[in-house]
């Protein structure tokens, strides 16, 4: 007994020990909170006038440039029939298997940029693709166009960030910026679709939303969900590095995540309206 009273007597005089790193882990939590918080509530209804916008499907996909089976990515365009869509790593081999899959024969407007790296991307779309080009933002791709949706008008870029990992952070914070200074200079419906490599835990991603880009998957209360990666056996994705962001003239309807199969990241579907 009196044993058994030393160690809880030892137990408690160690207790100010733990102490300092309890409350500094309760600060942090605080914090991770606090930048969380605009993400943590339920959706928010889409405006009245979107029951009379016009409606289109988005469909991005990551399809990992060294994958070579697009059949999966093919069969889920042809189940979810979307009217664009935006692609990532996109290499000459997933190119030409997703072609020969059938996956063009409905898309035939179309800006391809593919590449042997990991930054290679295709714009596939249903409707009209007018003012396309690609931009270089800190020394990589970014495509955009505008989708022409009966007598309105869309904005879309594609982009595939590098990941913010060791040197390559300033890239990465600088293609953010760079995204951010292209968006906010354009007016009209907008909307950006890719893996940018960022949660809402990192503030160069952050920075990129405001008022002029809201999260489809935070308007439609969904701000949990993760898309990477999906390829583990023994755990399911950590991470939402796959986003499509909207700005104030397009609604989001619904929004969902795709199988993706063959690639590391799941894709994203989003139904959009354009208000008037």
């Amino acid at each position: 007994m009196a044993e058994n009273r030393g160690t809880v007597l030892m137990a408690q005089a160690l207790t100010p020990l733990f102490a300092g790193p309890t409350l500094a882990a309760l600060a942090l939590a605080a914090v991770h909170l606090a930048w969380l918080a605009p993400e943590l509530r339920p959706a928010r209804p889409p405006p009245v006038e979107a029951g009379n916008g016009t409606r289109l499907r988005l469909f991005s996909a990551n399809l990992l440039y060294v994958n070579p089976d697009m059949e999966g990515i093919a069969a889920e365009l042809r189940a979810l029939r979307p009217d664009v869509v935006a692609l990532q790593e996109v290499s000459p081999l997933n190119l030409a298997a997703l072609e020969a899959a059938g996956a063009f024969a409905e898309y035939p407007h179309r800006l391809l940029e593919p590449r042997a790296d990991a930054f290679g991307t295709a714009i596939l779309s249903r409707l009209p693709l007018v003012d396309s080009e690609s931009v270089l933002v800190a020394g990589l791709p970014l495509p955009r166009t505008t989708v022409v949706v009966g007598d309105r008008r869309m904005r879309l870029y594609d982009l595939h960030t590098r990941a913010p990992m060791g040197r390559e952070i300033s890239t990465w914070k600088a293609q953010l910026a760079g995204l951010r200074r292209l968006v906010m200079a354009e007016r009209g419906p907008r909307v950006v679709a890719g893996d940018l490599n960022a949660t809402s835990g990192h503030r160069a991603f952050r920075d990129l939303l405001g008022r002029d880009l809201r999260d489809a998957h935070v308007e439609r209360g969904r701000w949990w969900v993760t898309t990477w990666p999906s390829d583990r056996r023994w755990y399911p994705p950590l991470a939402r590095l796959d986003h499509v962001l909207v700005s104030p003239e397009v609604a989001v309807l619904d929004v969902r995540e795709g199988t993706g199969r063959g690639s590391d990241h799941r894709p994203v579907v989003a139904d959009l309206a354009l208000l008037s």
